[in-house]
């Protein structure tokens, strides 16, 4: 059997202010666990972040076709939140592009064998002078650096 966890983290010790901190990130992870359980996985993944404040429940979302989506599902939402214990009476999506995950740009990982660049050495060596044979010899330059 496991010792059971605290549920705060080490860090915060006796600090009223972390643990303060630590209590209202649970809370807002609790209630972005709740509105992203009331809707489709799809939708639910466009959903970052959440803020209740004066019974407007605020969800950022990555797009804003997920805000047009989120505010037709908005009396869903808001229902299910009551349920789960908090005060809301409205949805206001908002959309946050500076949170949105960034895809990972690809580096051109292409490269040309040595027997290959070798042969369009060679190849470019019988070319007449021209466009092509400049381009055929600045790719075996190129590849053959490395």
């Amino acid at each position: 059997m496991m010792p059971a966890r605290s549920s705060k983290p080490r860090f915060v010790g006796q600090n009223r202010q972390l643990s303060r901190l630590v209590a209202q990130v649970d809370e807002l992870n609790r209630l972005l666990a709740t509105v992203r359980g009331t809707l489709p996985p799809a939708l639910a993944a466009t959903c970052i972040a959440v803020a209740l404040e004066n019974g407007v429940l605020q969800v950022g979302v990555t797009s804003s076709a997920a805000a047009a989506r989120l505010k037709l599902s908005g009396e869903a939402i808001v229902q299910a939140v009551c349920q789960a214990g908090w005060h809301a009476t409205a949805i206001r999506p908002r959309v946050q592009v500076e949170l949105r995950q960034q895809k990972a740009i690809r580096t051109k990982d292409l490269s040309i064998p040595a027997a290959a660049v070798e042969a369009f050495g060679q190849l470019a060596e019988r070319l007449d002078a021209g466009p092509l044979r400049e381009a055929v010899l600045r790719l075996a330059k190129r590849h053959g650096g490395r």
